[in-house]
């Protein structure tokens, strides 16, 4: 960084990021968080880097929608789930984090004193420290950027919790600003015991396209007719919706162990899942035992353009997760005035207002969960006035995508001021 820089002129801001791609479910879909993070500086005038990894197949630099990308060659995993084998989880964990900090370290210091950054931005808990050690190795301030975090969920497992030590690591790391997103787990909770100072932690919900997610279900779903036929939903038929990653704690086999109970009743429903995921074909298999299998529609991973239509053509948006039932399906399930049902896990009735904003199931009525999504079917009055009030929640609650990502920019823009400002006195 040179001693010239004028307050307010462009950034170039270098991030280090663990993951291969910006898309959790193939380029363009699953969570945007991550595109839109990187994507949000150059949109606002400041050159963007990112070191990352990548297999052999992927070129070692390339721009990306005004991001230039520097890729290390590896094809380990360096976010691995925590499973149940202890010990083979803890060696997983272990080498994959002692591995990233041999490659990257040296890697970004280099790359650091070639672009001579602003400013390091970690993003991710693995890449955090190693960010931090990047920065103060070229005399700049590193910021952190948190996606959600997994802590809260393992607090009273000692065993679970001491393998989430990047986790730890990152919350631990110095930083001008943490920037974490407000996914319902309690996160900021987690910031504050881990010892971050509330004026650092900036914590946010994501933001939502107003312009493609609307209120007016009936224009939209004009325009879902292609698409119901694509995903096999026959005419007249109601559909039950879920959109997540197919992974244990999104707890979609209490949806199809429900299913039979509103099929008693009614023939006319199919469930619809958007997502892909390890437990796919186990999924599969658990309807076919429960025998729904020709009512589930496992539609896979959609581009992002399309999800408007998916909202737009189910009548129940179903959430039923372990550790929060908050984040983005949820939202755009709300902004697409779809009437919601909701495990109340996390911070999920801090939105989900039962029988204001939509239903609230507690944990003890799982096994009446089939009851309660017949008698939302049944009530069309009922899903309209839900749906309205889900919709007028999220646009008040949750800011526009460009509002949002001018509140990450800003900040991290805020970080090289203060520190120049520091270190001009």
């Amino acid at each position: 960084m040179t001693d010239s820089r004028e307050p307010g002129s462009p950034m170039t801001v270098l991030a280090l990021y663990s993951w291969p791609a910006f898309w959790s479910m193939g380029e363009g879909s699953g969570a945007p968080s991550f595109f839109l993070s990187v994507t949000a500086f150059p949109k606002h005038g400041h050159e963007m880097h990112v070191l990352m990894p990548g297999g052999r197949d992927r070129p070692a630099e390339e721009d990306y929608h005004g991001v230039r990308l520097h890729r290390f060659r590896t094809n380990v995993d360096f976010n691995p789930d925590v499973g149940p084998s202890k010990l083979i989880q803890h060696l997983k964990i272990f080498l994959s984090y002692l591995y990233w900090y041999l490659r990257v370290v040296p890697a970004g210091i280099a790359l650091a004193r070639r672009l001579r950054p602003d400013v390091v931005f970690g993003m991710g808990a693995v890449a955090t420290p190693t960010a931090r050690i990047v920065a103060r190795a070229v005399g700049v301030p590193n910021v952190t950027r948190l996606f959600g975090q997994g802590l809260g969920q393992v607090v009273g497992d000692r065993f679970r919790y001491s393998l989430r030590y990047p986790e730890i690591k990152a919350f631990r790391t110095p930083t001008s600003y943490l920037i974490l997103h407000n996914d319902g787990s309690g996160g900021d909770g987690i910031a504050r015991s881990q010892g971050v100072p509330d004026e650092k932690l900036r914590f946010w919900p994501n933001g939502n396209d107003r312009s493609a997610y609307s209120a007016d279900r009936g224009a939209v779903r004009s325009s879902a007719t292609a698409l119901a036929a694509e995903l096999g939903v026959p005419e007249g038929h109601r559909v039950v919706l879920n959109v997540a990653r197919l992974h244990p704690e999104k707890g979609l086999d209490r949806l199809i162990a429900a299913a039979p109970d509103v099929l008693a009743e009614r023939q006319d429903v199919v469930f619809v899942v958007v997502g892909e995921g390890p437990l796919r074909d186990d999924l599969v298999a658990s309807t076919v035992s429960h025998g729904v299998a020709d009512r589930f529609l496992f539609a896979g991973s959609l581009p992002r353009e399309r999800m408007p239509l998916v909202y737009a053509l189910a009548d129940v948006f179903v959430t039923v997760s372990d550790r929060t039932n908050m984040g983005n399906p949820l939202d755009e399930a709300m902004m697409s005035g779809l009437p919601v049902v909701a495990l109340n896990t996390g911070k999920t009735a801090d939105v989900v207002k039962n029988e204001e904003t939509g239903v609230l199931l507690e944990m003890a009525d799982l096994p009446n969960l089939g009851r309660v999504l017949l008698d939302l079917l049944q009530d069309d009055e009922r899903r309209a006035r839900l749906g309205a009030a889900a919709h007028r929640n999220a646009d008040e609650r949750l800011p526009t995508v460009e509002e949002r990502q001018a509140m990450e920019v800003g900040i991290v823009e805020q970080a090289v001021a203060e520190f120049l400002a520091r270190r001009g006195n």
